[in-house]
């Protein structure tokens, strides 16, 4: 049963949710065109085993110089997934394969957890981090320090051919150990 306080709160959300878009122009990025393809780190490829689309982001190309970029290139991202998806939830590969803790940038993953935990809550269904380097651990406890328990439910670390158990074979990037070589496509 809902309770007034529930309803305020539910208020507030959504009016931080409004602020938010408004504050980081969700409506008037545009990415459709990214000529030098600089931020090809991240894209829709495949389906997972429940038919819905699978976001790749490969960590080892990310440019730290370019955060800005890479996170409004996420809201674009996130904003415009493919038509047939609209209402449907997404599954993030986090492809870890070569990073270690000078790639690793908090500031970006703080930023990611934020998104799909605080203004995209209903987009993903999980996230899957591949490969992810032992010395990366101590990165991950300050990041799951971060997260509410349904969120961390939601998160699973896999090695190579763990990945199967969240998509199908066919459907897994060469980078995480899968068949399918392609990557971004324009």
């Amino acid at each position: 049963k809902y309770t007034p306080k529930d309803k305020d709160e539910a208020a507030k959300m959504i009016e931080s949710l409004f602020v938010w878009r408004k504050e980081n122009n969700a409506r008037d990025l545009d990415y459709s065109k990214d000529p030098d393809h600089c931020l090809t780190s991240m894209f829709y490829k495949n389906k997972d085993s429940d038919g819905d689309d699978i976001m790749w982001v490969q960590s080892k190309f990310f440019d730290k110089t370019k955060r800005a970029e890479f996170e409004k290139y996420l809201i674009w991202l996130v904003e415009n997934r493919p038509k047939e998806s609209e209402c449907s939830r997404i599954t993030i590969v986090l492809a870890l394969d070569g990073v270690g803790l000078t790639e690793a940038d908090i500031e970006f993953v703080k930023y990611f957890i934020n998104i799909f935990m605080y203004y995209t809550a209903d987009v993903m269904k999980k996230l899957v981090i591949h490969n992810m380097h032992w010395l990366l651990n101590g990165v991950w406890k300050i990041v799951s320090l971060l997260l509410t328990e349904g969120a961390k439910k939601r998160v699973f670390f896999v090695k190579n051919k763990e990945i199967h158990k969240h998509m199908d074979e066919k459907a897994v990037l060469a980078c995480c150990g899968g068949p399918d070589t392609g990557g971004f496509k324009a």
